[in-house]
């Protein structure tokens, strides 16, 4: 089938699901064409003035002339590519989706529930012919405005399995990896320092960073380090504040090339990652590849990829304001979350949770979502 893919195409998650759907459907024996839309934010800014990272080079992608694709190029491009099928991501042009459906092409679509509220069913209904979840919180809350929905499992793509860290080299200055699909790595490094994780993407209303800054400094122990990862360094200043305050944090404020990126994640020791609500949560699906346990919030989806006390540890949350579409937002416990960091700040207990994270990583197995896909698609 020749199937179309409408995303962002650079530094973004959005992109990176759509780039490793894409996979899956060519491992289906499918033909795709990419239309990449331009971002909008600032991240999307900042990746347009500094150099193309070469995962995004790939053959069959045409660049959009805006985020809001015209209609005719959306046709145009349909047309040069004989599509049967399109997959839109976080799409709300219904007016020109439903063109398209009116013209034969079956279209696809999949939103994230932070944004998906009451007000889209009525239009999503008519622009889609299927809309499909990728969590079983979408999912379950859309069954409760009355929308079925797919259900596709997100596993753990083959490009994550990739790096074992080098323990001496996991913060600022670099990690050094080599390629393997080894999964348990030794306790701590050399120097006995175990350390923390937290990605912080742009630093949105979803990363309680504050909470994590407080949290980690109740935490007792000098061998613990948290490295915050922001690609834009937004509230920087209290960053630098609270990383002049406690020597143990330590700062990367800088956009990385994806594979150095996944090298320094995969370098650490503990995924810091509770969130007040998240889309899919791709973190926490590198560090489940990476054979890393996770520390986050005990509400979905985040809870979706723990199992915990056994791949990580589910912290208490408290409600703190809602997402735009009306769905809770929540904080860690502070208290909470300096016990699980000191928890796993031991290296026995840190080597038991590893066997768990094995566990978890099977469960996620990319089989099952290139099954999934085969199943959403019709082959």
């Amino acid at each position: 089938m020749r199937i179309g893919i409408v995303s962002k195409w650079s530094a973004s998650g959005q992109a990176v699901v759509s780039r490793q759907i894409r996979s899956a459907l060519d491992e289906l024996g499918h033909e795709t064409s990419v239309l990449a839309r331009p971002g909008s934010g600032p991240r999307a800014r900042q990746a347009s003035e500094g150099e193309r990272d070469p995962v995004w080079d790939q053959p069959g992608v045409t660049a959009a002339s805006a985020h809001d694709v015209p209609l005719a190029e959306y046709e145009d491009w349909a047309r040069a590519n004989s599509l049967e099928a399109i997959l839109f991501d976080e799409n709300y042009q219904w007016d020109e989706v439903a063109a398209l459906r009116g013209a034969g092409i079956r279209t696809i679509g999949r939103f994230v529930w932070e944004y998906f509220a009451a007000e889209h069913l009525d239009p999503a209904r008519e622009a889609y012919d299927t809309i499909y979840s990728l969590t079983r919180c979408e999912r379950d809350r859309y069954a409760e405005m009355g929308l079925e929905t797919p259900y596709v499992q997100w596993g753990i793509h083959p490009e994550l399995i990739a790096a074992v860290p080098d323990r001496g080299t996991h913060m600022a200055g670099g990690p050094q990896a080599r390629s393997t699909h080894a999964q348990v790595y030794p306790a701590e490094d050399s120097t006995g320092v175990i350390s923390f994780y937290f990605p912080g993407s742009f630093l949105g209303r979803r990363k309680p960073i504050r909470k994590v800054i407080k949290g980690f400094g109740r935490a007792e122990g000098e061998h613990l380090r948290l490295l915050i990862n922001a690609q834009v360094p937004r509230n920087d200043a209290a960053l630098r504040e609270a990383a002049a305050a406690d020597p143990r944090i330590e700062l990367m404020l800088e956009d990385e090339p994806e594979a150095e990126h996944r090298a320094r994640f995969a370098a650490c020791d503990v995924c810091l990652a509770p969130s007040r609500w998240e889309g899919l949560g791709l973190p926490l699906f590198e560090a489940t590849a990476f054979g890393i346990p996770i520390i986050t919030n005990d509400k979905p989806p985040m809870s979706e990829m723990v199992l915990d006390g056994r791949s990580g540890i589910l912290v208490p949350s408290i409600q703190n304001g809602t997402a735009r579409s009306g769905i809770p937002a929540w904080d860690p416990d502070v208290p909470a979350l300096a016990a699980a960091i000191e928890r796993l700040g031991d290296g026995a207990e840190l080597e038991r949770m590893r066997a768990g994270v094995a566990e978890l990583a099977a469960e996620r197995s990319w089989s099952r979502t290139v099954s999934d896909l085969g199943a959403l698609i019709g082959t």
